[in-house]
């Protein structure tokens, strides 16, 4: 027979698992259910931090705000897990290679050499892998709509041509493209207090030196962990409209050879050496200029027709929501 105290101590193993089991049911929960695929809570938040490292200005300066930004962080997430089922329903496969071949294409459009692409998309909050993922899901996302609608998205020359007239008159006639060199050093993820603070510090200490005389380059060699280190941080020249806007208020008016202020950005913390400025003037029969237009009015045409689209699987599709 089992004692008094035997059946304390079974009594005691049973509300310890049910009180862990309910504790971790709270933290990682299912929010949606979507064609018999399961969205944990778990899956948002971290969906949650990626939207607010590459778009800070996301996050809701109201905590009240939060449910409802989470809910939309959801809404986008439900979309993409509808977009992947179909995908695989219908067979769509994207290579390396291919993807290879959009990002070649996307450096060419820019003029972009590899430092200056990987500093592009650092200050996006991203690493090369998942900015790789991105342009994958992108071209699927492509072909499953020629696919879907049985057409292909064509940009005329008239519409390149009217693109580039509209942005003549939105940005002046000239173009202003700066030669940058960077000190980045990074915060882990998710870093707060002691280590958060010592790489603020770190930045804070260099930045004094550098204002009095210090080296830029023997300092990016040493301490920079972003693009270029070994050339003292120096990623050529890049035109002002592709700076994250941080970057981009940070070094606004100043001259050959001044240096910004410490930058706080979601991956770290730059500061930034404007090397030298040089202002060109628009010219819409330069063919990079084109291809970029080109580009960003088949993004646009695409993401119209993906919003129909998706609204319209969304519903004729099982979505149960849960948050």
């Amino acid at each position: 027979m089992l004692t008094t105290k035997r059946w304390c101590s079974i009594l005691l193993i049973v509300l310890t698992l049910w009180a862990g089991a309910a504790w971790g049911e709270t933290l990682d929960r299912i929010v949606a259910v979507v064609n018999g695929d399961v969205i944990l809570y778990s899956e948002l938040q971290e969906k949650v931090r990626q939207v607010e490292k590459i778009s800070p200005e996301s996050k809701p300066a109201d905590a009240t705000l939060q449910p409802q930004f989470e809910r939309q962080v959801l809404n986008q997430i439900i979309q993409e897990r509808l977009t992947e089922q179909e995908v695989r329903r219908m067979k769509i496969a994207v290579s390396d290679r291919e993807v290879d071949a959009a990002v070649d294409s996307l450096k060419r459009e820019n003029n972009f050499t590899d430092a200056q692409f990987e500093y592009v998309v650092q200050q996006g909050g991203q690493t090369i892998e998942q900015f790789r993922s991105g342009i994958k899901k992108e071209l699927e996302r492509s072909r499953l709509l020629e696919r879907v609608l049985k057409s292909k998205t064509v940009i005329t020359d008239e519409q390149v041509d009217a693109y580039l007239k509209n942005a003549k008159t939105d940005e002046g006639n000239t173009k202003e493209r700066l030669r940058l060199s960077i000190i980045f050093l990074p915060t882990s993820e998710g870093a707060q207090g002691k280590d958060a603070d010592d790489v603020e510090k770190l930045a804070r200490e260099i930045h004094r030196r550098l204002k009095g005389g210090g080296d830029f380059a023997k300092l990016a060699k040493e301490y920079s962990k972003g693009p270029a280190p070994e050339e003292g941080g120096d990623i050529g020249y890049i035109a002002a409209e592709e700076l994250a806007p941080d970057i981009a208020s940070a070094v606004r008016g100043l001259n050959a050879n001044d240096v910004s202020e410490v930058v706080k950005a979601p991956a770290g913390y730059y500061i930034v050496k404007v090397v030298d400025v040089q202002r060109e003037k628009l010219d819409s029969g330069d063919s990079s200029a084109r291809d970029k237009a080109r580009r960003a009015l088949f993004q646009r045409e695409m993401s119209r027709k993906f919003e129909e689209w998706i609204k319209e699987l969304e519903a004729r599709s099982f979505i149960q929501v849960s948050l």
